[in-house]
């Protein structure tokens, strides 16, 4: 998937077309880190003063590449100019037209809110498989939303990949609070008890009670002498949940 991105700052408005994944997540990088510039295919981009980005999806029929839309914009006039000629760029009426606006699934918090978070060693793995997240985000469900799902996991990929493990339990719990309803369940003790085989209940009574008493921990234990922090050992839940995950998309997929 490819993206197009629209930034305007203090000193101008300006796009980062036809993004790829790899791209999209260092611009992602410069928002939660409160960083002033990203360089993406070769020029630096500014985000100093940051007064909006929307993200949308690039998926257009005709219009496969960054130089076909951005010349056939050219040709229709649909290029909107700063002051005086300065700066070109495509308006957010135009990137919805060639996309789906997804800010939300990738933007959470405000600009630099993980600016004063001292980070540990950055791993490349995954705690979520990117593409059970794209399964997910493909379902088109009548009876349920599964954008604060997807934002759940990209979070958790975030967290992970960035050593923040004392997040990790917290999210977890919340999701597996959240999909009851997807089983018509009230809650997730009813899913571990009554939804599937065997071998996926046990796998649910596993990660319903790991996960939460190693969340409970954490979030219910006050300030003491000494603390120790989660290691990546501790909070690594993903095998069951990557198991509730593949369920959600067997039931729910059309």
């Amino acid at each position: 998937m490819n993206y197009n991105i629209f930034i305007k700052n203090q000193s101008g408005t300006f796009n980062i077309l036809d993004a790829n994944e790899e791209e999209l997540d260092k611009i992602l990088d410069v928002y939660k880190y409160g960083k002033d510039t990203v360089f993406i295919k070769g020029k630096k981009y500014w985000f100093t003063k940051l007064h909006e980005i929307q993200i949308f999806t690039f998926e257009h029929q005709e219009l496969k590449t960054e130089k076909d839309l951005w010349e056939t914009c050219k040709s229709q006039d649909l290029i909107e100019r700063g002051y005086l000629g300065f700066g070109e760029w495509l308006p957010i009426k135009i990137l919805e037209k060639v996309g789906t606006r997804v800010t939300d699934d990738f933007i959470t918090n405000d600009y630099g809110y993980l600016k004063d978070v001292k980070l540990g060693t950055s791993v490349k793995e995954n705690y979520v498989d990117p593409e059970r997240i794209d399964e997910l985000n493909g379902i088109d469900d009548d009876d349920f939303d599964f954008t604060k799902l997807v934002a759940f996991l990209t979070e958790l990929n975030i967290a992970y990949s960035h050593g923040l493990f004392l997040s990790i339990p917290p999210l977890v719990r919340a999701i597996i609070d959240h999909i009851p309803p997807v089983f018509n369940k009230a809650n997730f003790a009813d899913v571990c008890g009554s939804h599937g085989t065997h071998s996926f209940k046990e796998s649910m009574k596993n990660l319903n009670s790991s996960s939460r008493k190693i969340a409970d921990a954490f979030l219910h234990s006050h300030i003491r002498k000494q603390e120790n922090l989660p290691n990546r050992t501790q909070i690594n839940f993903s095998n069951d949940l990557d198991v509730l995950l593949q369920e959600i998309v067997r039931v729910r997929k059309k």
